[in-house]
């Protein structure tokens, strides 16, 4: 998964990108620093993959 700020101009900064491997047990608080951005529109956008070889696990438990 990738988080990015688009600028005012549309120009996509990365913020960061996580993969299955920095998988955590529960789901973690990411905070980030948008004060360059102060007084623009920005647009944050966040994207990600996945494929069946490698499918991200539910958190969720279904009982019966």
């Amino acid at each position: 998964m990738t988080a990015a700020v688009l600028d005012s101009s549309g120009t996509a900064h990365s913020l960061a990108i996580w993969s299955n491997t920095d998988a955590a047990p529960r789901f973690t608080l990411r905070t980030f620093d948008l004060s360059a951005y102060a007084g623009q529109s920005v647009t944050l956008r966040f994207s990600g993959t996945e494929d069946s070889s490698l499918q991200t696990r539910s958190s969720s438990t279904t009982r019966r």
